[in-house]
């Protein structure tokens, strides 16, 4: 397989380029095996909704570590090809690494922003797919009409995308139990966790899909227990060392901290199954053709 391309990036979207390209990516490359168990229901339907053949030419938009591109260069064999595209250097590592060992031929990665390479080509794709990585851009317009134009007349662009953060019992659990002990911290608008839910609104979506060239829009929701540990000391863990952690503990005093921690555990308790912590997550399966 070719090695990964990386593709000069404008300053646009910079903070959120230096985020998934610095420590946050690098972490999720830490949690690689959590994540993909994590995300593994929505992959699933996300699969499904894609329809995925033999020959297609397919594009991965923010691949990550790879998890969707590989199904799909799996699926459409040697006659098809996949492209995965990522800001995060640490995270296209990961996948170019996985495809090469499973010899993946047809999967190459390029570095590049959605919203403003020239590199995805005109025409060149039957299908654009992502797994929650289209929420990240400065600039939407620019990104889906891209995306567009990388499809062919008839092409199909299918992603998941949260659903507000209210809907998230993996996060709203630990996020109200926390607030009870320490203050209630500022999201920015160029922050990972508020871009996260840059496309909750289904409404704005839909507007967004049109205006950048598509029809036929269709935005479902779908709901899933996500993985969060192998047990309660497993899922605290990993909920300290992420982006959420930082930023409701950041500001928080020692004693506020303790205090914080011990009601997240207490209210995680319940969720702990034989075969790990499970909460539900709730995206929205997006669905679109390109006019």
């Amino acid at each position: 397989m070719e090695p990964a391309m990386e593709r000069a990036m404008e300053p646009d979207n910079s903070p959120m380029i230096r985020a998934w390209d610095g420590e946050v990516g690098q972490r999720w490359v830490t949690e690689q095996a959590r994540y993909e168990r994590m995300h593994a229901p929505f992959g699933s339907t996300l699969l499904a909704a894609a329809q995925l053949r033999p020959g297609m030419r397919v594009l991965d938009a923010g691949c990550g570590m790879g998890d969707r591109t590989i199904d799909a260069a799996t699926t459409v064999g040697p006659h098809g090809k996949v492209v995965g595209v990522d800001v995060a250097s640490p995270m296209l590592q990961v996948a170019q690494h996985r495809a090469i060992e499973l010899g993946l031929d047809n999967a190459r990665f390029i570095r590049a922003d959605v919203q403003t390479t020239e590199d995805l080509g005109f025409e060149e794709f039957d299908l654009a797919l992502s797994q929650f990585g289209v929420m990240f851009f400065a600039d939407p317009d620019a990104a889906f009409a891209n995306l567009c134009t990388a499809l062919h007349p008839g092409g199909r662009l299918v992603f998941t995308c949260w659903q507000d953060l209210t809907h998230q019992q993996h996060l709203m659990v630990p996020l109200t139990a926390a607030l009870e002990h320490v203050p209630t911290p500022e999201f920015t608008a160029d922050s990972w966790s508020y871009a996260a839910f840059s496309l909750a609104d289904p409404t704005r979506t839909q507007a967004l899909l049109a205006k950048s060239g598509f029809a036929d829009v269709e935005v479902q929701p779908t709901v899933a227990p996500m993985y969060q540990g192998a047990d309660l000391s497993d899922a605290l863990r990993f909920l300290r060392q992420s982006e959420l952690g930082d930023a409701v503990f950041g500001d928080a005093g020692p004693a506020d901290a303790v205090q914080g921690w011990e009601a997240v555990a207490t209210a995680l308790a319940p969720y702990v199954r034989e075969d790990g912590v499970f909460l539900d997550g709730a995206a929205w399966l997006v669905t679109a053709t390109r006019t």
